[in-house]
């Protein structure tokens, strides 16, 4: 005598869509999916702090990157910038996290984080090419004796 398996599996298939459907449902209504808000980010970090530290550590990379031909020591003491980085904006790293997760789920904040972003280091690169193109045409003011 073979058990009652296929009435048993006729109700399966409706059951797990249900249950899907109540799940997917649930999420979503507990606000699941959707970004948390610009309030609930600039409670953690306001977006100018956010920015400044995003811009700073994209310039640490950058030098952190130009000066690994040099040897080990930058790329063994980078844990340490980052640490006096967070420091010099009196930020913990759980609270940089938390709120970079926040920003990264509202993709207009962090769109608007990331353009004045660029606007500032394309400021920078301006400033520094201006700088060296000055000093290029410079005479050394030391007279050698």
């Amino acid at each position: 005598m073979q058990p009652c398996t296929t009435s048993i599996n006729k109700y399966r298939k409706p059951f797990r869509l249900l249950f899907v459907i109540v799940l997917a449902g649930s999420m979503t209504a507990c606000g699941f999916f959707r970004a948390p808000g610009k309030d609930k980010c600039d409670k953690l970090l306001s977006r100018e702090v956010m920015t400044n530290i995003l811009t700073d550590i994209y310039l640490l990379e950058s030098y952190i990157r130009e000066h690994q031909h040099l040897g080990r020591n930058i790329a063994d003491s980078s844990d340490y910038y980052y640490y006096r980085l967070l420091k010099q904006y009196d930020v913990e790293l759980s609270t940089f996290e938390s709120a970079l997760d926040c920003y990264l789920l509202d993709r207009q904040e962090m769109d608007a984080i990331h353009e004045e972003m660029l606007n500032r280091l394309s400021i920078k690169e301006s400033e520094l090419s201006i700088k060296r193109s000055g000093l290029e045409g410079e005479v050394p003011s030391v007279i050698p004796d």
